[in-house]
């Protein structure tokens, strides 16, 4: 089964945390409101549908190439076992046309597929249908497992022929309709003599589907949310790039950033823009780029046996009456003649035509290499080999290029390339504006779910006249006294320079001022140009002169220290094993055995109520449809799933193995949880007097409160094992010899800086996860300011790629880690005055004094509250 990113699980961990609090509260609103607070750090209200009043329903906002399908697929259990609570779920899977629903459904079905692979690891038994099968499928198949019922949300209109038929009756589905209490029909539609409807569209409301929107924002209209109202879901979960935010704002629950992306190697980055007026030398310079990355490919695939064949995506223009345009047959007519490209090489995909329809792209024989579109592929057509992106159309507009764009975002294997420009997109443009351009590709990133500020650091290049443009590293222009811009420096030579063939990037920063003998440089100059510069010279002591300025110019290097290669490398708490060192982790409070078997058992009365607790507010409205009484959705919901629960006849041993399973327990033997867990339905039998039935009836929140009693136990233990570690003659230390390293390459932040603020020493170009005031960008801007301090890095939160010591539950990531400039390390937490002094951070800062301690003053650590910055200092000078 394919593992999930950290930005995934992120995103998954998200979802059960609302799933988990809005059965607590029986409150959707509530819960989503200290969520969004806990996971952006500040609440957002709820927006409710009317149709649907209560109903958890929530977005997860996954850009262009980060697999939000592989999320749907390990959502649903989650879905299943924290909201909707019942056994055999039925899960309507709802995409925005018949292309992705036909891909959808052949994923789905194949159980080689990481989809399936997912669904079959969390939910066993799974039955994959669409609409037409589901007309007829018998009862005893939605019995048996979980059922997924793949359609678009028109398939469910009235006015469609397929939608007719969901809500005509049916005496295909007479038999799911038998032997349920009248309390599990009333809400069904009825002939007017009172009995069921025995159509599709009961059927789905009886079992209370849980609902999946693939590309959320084509679903979200009155019409959508009127349809779905008739089939009474559990919950709707939605995934896509681009929610709605002004008529129906969906609920985002959670975001992921292309920093998260790229820090797991899903995407190309950055997008290296290149403009051009004449469409023909753009085409040249297009094919050169294409033909210079299948040579890096070959190169890669000698390295690592990893197969790529670069392919070039052209968008052509759409033919008009009455003026020459470059369209489909133009483009692949110039390929064939001008740059004697093989016609097998090239296929067009324009609608119309469907060169692509039952090719293997990524196949070792297949030939294509450049594919002709107009304005977009064929829906849900996919290939990481798409390198290229050339429009010989204006791209002037986020439109022209929003469906394409993602084309060539996705990194082929999700494995960075040792060849960096394989780890990189291309565009090539038409245009006489690079700017407009650019903007027109930061537009179109957005629209593929990208963060404004990160889309614009995306796409870089370099404008081929003087034009500002605010893309990638301009400098000063502004004249000083001798005539030079600032951030500029001044060569006197005494020969003439051949400027002609230099590269276009380094031409944009040379100037000539003939009457000084004077070559103007702006900017830094890398060794590259450096070497370009000095082959545009006859003589060796112009040479030497070139040699001075880029000594010099090296003051205007913008690169950070990342970009620059520097390691970051931090001492961590290490576990000293004779020779052996390794990082201290949970696995070593294995070392101290929970022993499960041997803890308390007895659940109390306020660990598992007798009674089913309501919500913490009793909230009753007044349906405006129905003028009918409406009280908390979940336990209505948890009601309705046990009327179609088969709760009859079950033994003690078979809850036992029920509840064993349905609790995540890795670090415990089976024969530790079997004989905890039956000695605990043996105390809640005989001391607190349930009864078997009821506790089977009950077994979703018995397993809840099972699971946070073995947690509670869990964490003594660790935190037992702890206290051991914290001793003076414990095995951990901190030495060189065992450290961190920040990733020059990948810093997973989620949401990027925004404010006023130039950061001066951060290890990385942009600074994440920090807001743009308040007490935590105080402290940075403190650290960023010091003269100690050679470079800090805003510590990402949770994520492999960050600085983190291991607590008795779980990782503690400090907020800011520095480089000194003597050597030495500072980390410093921020934390409030409210939060200061509670265990979770006393346990923090025991961790962060040892961490200091068994450094032998290599290493500084500080927790900082109440604006006491200067303790910074001091404590660096101590």
């Amino acid at each position: 089964m394919l593992l999930l990113k950290e930005y995934q699980q992120k995103t998954l961990d998200a979802l059960r945390a609302y799933c988990q609090l809005a059965t607590q509260l029986d409150d959707a609103d509530t819960a989503y409101y200290q969520s969004t607070r806990a996971v952006f750090g500040v609440g957002v209200p709820y927006h409710s549908i009317p149709e649907l009043p209560g109903l958890p329903y929530v977005c997860l906002r996954i850009p262009t190439g980060g697999g939000k399908m592989l999320v749907a697929c390990h959502a649903i259990p989650i879905l299943q076992q924290e909201l909707l609570r019942g056994d055999h779920p039925l899960i309507l899977w709802l995409v925005p046309s018949n292309t992705i629903r036909e891909q959808t459904l052949a994923a789905l079905k194949d159980r080689q597929h990481p989809y399936r692979q997912a669904l079959d690891a969390h939910l066993g038994h799974v039955a994959v249908l669409d609409i037409a099968q589901a007309l007829y499928a018998q009862r005893s198949v939605l019995d048996s497992g979980a059922t997924i019922i793949v359609s678009t949300i028109q398939a469910f209109r009235v006015e469609d022929t397929d939608g007719r038929k969901v809500y005509e009756t049916n005496g295909a589905l007479l038999g799911h309709f038998d032997g349920y209490p009248q309390a599990a029909l009333d809400k069904l539609e009825k002939r007017a003599n009172g009995t069921v409807i025995p159509s599709l569209a009961n059927a789905l409301k009886l079992r209370r589907p849980l609902v999946i929107v693939d590309e959320a924002h084509n679903a979200r209209t009155d019409l959508s949310f009127a349809t779905l109202a008739r089939f009474d879901p559990a919950a709707i979960l939605e995934l896509t790039a681009t929610p709605d935010t002004e008529k129906n704002p969906s609920n985002v629950l959670y975001t992921v950033s292309a920093a998260q992306l790229h820090a797991e190697d899903m995407i190309k980055m950055p997008i290296v823009l290149s403009t051009q007026i004449y469409w023909r030398r753009l085409l040249s310079d297009a094919i050169a780029q294409r033909d210079r990355l299948e040579q890096l490919a070959i190169a890669e695939q000698q390295a690592t046996g990893e197969y790529i064949r670069p392919i070039m995506l052209l968008q052509a223009q759409p033919a008009y009456k009455g003026r020459e345009t470059i369209t489909v047959e133009v483009l692949e007519k110039t390929l064939i003649e001008d740059f004697k490209i093989p016609a097998a090489h090239i296929a067009r995909a324009t609608g119309a035509e469907r060169g692509l329809d039952d090719v293997d792209i990524l196949a070792l024989d297949c030939p294509i290499r450049y594919v002709i579109t107009i304005q977009a592929l064929r829906e849900g057509w996919d290939c990481a080999f798409a390198y290229l992106l050339c429009s010989v159309a204006e791209m002037s507009s986020s439109t022209a290029v929003e469906q394409i764009l993602g084309r060539v975002m996705r990194l082929p294997r999700a494995r960075r390339k040792q060849h960096d420009d394989l780890n990189q997109a291309y565009a090539f443009a038409a245009s006489a504006s690079f700017a407009a351009t650019a903007n027109a590709l930061v537009d179109g990133l957005v629209q593929n779910g990208f963060n404004p500020l990160e889309a614009k650091d995306l796409v870089r290049g370099r404008a081929p006249t003087s034009e500002q443009t605010g893309f990638g590293p301009l400098f000063d222009a502004s004249a000083t006294a001798d005539g030079a811009p600032t951030g500029a420096v001044t060569l006197y030579v005494a020969g003439r320079p051949n400027l002609a063939d230099l590269p276009p990037a380094l031409a944009a920063k040379v100037s000539l001022n003939a009457a000084r003998d004077a070559l103007i440089f702006q900017g830094w100059m890398t060794e590259t140009e450096r070497e370009t510069l000095k082959d545009a010279f006859t003589n060796d002591a112009d040479k030497q002169v070139v040699q001075r300025a880029y000594l010099e110019a090296q003051q205007y290097d913008p690169r950070t220290p990342a970009e620059k290669g520097i390691p970051f490398s931090v001492p961590t708490l290490a576990y000293r094993q004779g020779d052996w060192l390794e990082e201290l982790d949970k696995t070593h409070f294995l070392e101290h055995p929970l022993r499960l078997s041997q803890r308390d058992t007895l659940l109390g009365e306020q660990e598992f109520p007798a009674a089913a607790p309501r919500g913490q507010q009793a909230r009753i409205a007044i349906s405006d449809a129905t003028q009918q009484l409406e009280v908390e959705f979940l336990q209505t919901l948890h009601q309705q799933m046990t009327f179609l629960a088969a709760d009859k006849g079950w033994t003690v041993a078979e809850l036992v193995y029920w509840l064993d399973r349905a609790i995540p327990h890795p670090d415990i033997p089976a024969e530790e949880s079997g004989a905890f867990i039956n000695k605990l339905l043996h105390d809640l039998t005989n001391q607190r007097g349930f009864t078997l039935d009821q506790l089977v009836h009950d077994k979703y929140r018995l397993a809840a409160a099972v699971r946070c009693k073995i947690d509670l136990h869990r964490q003594t233990a660790q935190n037992e094992a702890l206290q051991t570690f914290l001793l003076p003659d414990s095995p951990l230390v901190v030495t060189p010899a065992l450290v961190f390293t920040f990733d020059p390459l990948r810093y997973p932040y989620n949401q990027p800086y925004q404010g006023a603020y130039r950061w001066k020493k951060h290890y990385y170009r942009q600074v994440g996860d920090l807001k743009a005031s308040g007490e935590e960008f105080e402290c940075a801007r403190f650290i960023d300011t010091l003269d100690e301090v050679a470079y800090w890095v805003r510590n990402p939160e949770r994520s492999s790629k960050a600085f983190s010591l291991q607590t008795a539950t779980d990782r503690f990531y400090p907020d800011f880690v520095c480089q000194l400039t003597d050597g030495r390390y500072l980390v410093v937490e921020y934390k409030g005055e409210v939060y200061r002094t509670n265990d979770d951070s006393r346990e923090k800062n025991s961790l962060g004094e040892l961490w200091e301690k068994r450094s032998h003053g290599a290493c500084l650590f500080l927790m900082v509250s109440d604006r006491r910055y200067d303790a910074i200092r001091a404590k660096i000078n101590a």
